[in-house]
């Protein structure tokens, strides 16, 4: 059996500035209610990672929501997850709830 490999650090998020946390959650409101709650967990600043959890249906919003964000931010990259309240998490999920700051 090979040898175990220590667990990994976690990984501070990347700072994001006032001006966009207004955004991001002005936009996760206007698709996803105000019930919802994002959390920022990816360490690279040029690329941005948003977890989204709501009670609302995903459906196509995600990609309409994802299409704003990218029009108002400016990165190389911004990746969005979005899972609906009370199912199981995997992925990417998964660090944001160990690692990822809520805004």
């Amino acid at each position: 059996m090979p040898a175990a490999k220590p667990q990994c650090r976690p990984q501070p998020p990347a700072p994001l500035s006032a001006d966009d946390i207004i955004v991001i959650k002005d936009t996760i409101k206007r698709f996803y209610g105000d019930d919802a709650i994002v959390r920022n967990f990816g360490p690279d600043p040029a690329r941005l990672q948003l977890y989204v959890e709501t009670s609302r249906d995903i459906g196509a919003a995600r990609y309409d929501c994802l299409g704003v964000l990218m029009n108002r931010i400016d990165r190389d990259q911004i990746a969005l997850e979005v899972t609906r309240r009370g199912t199981r998490i995997y992925g990417h999920g998964k660090l944001a709830y160990r690692q990822g700051v809520a805004l």
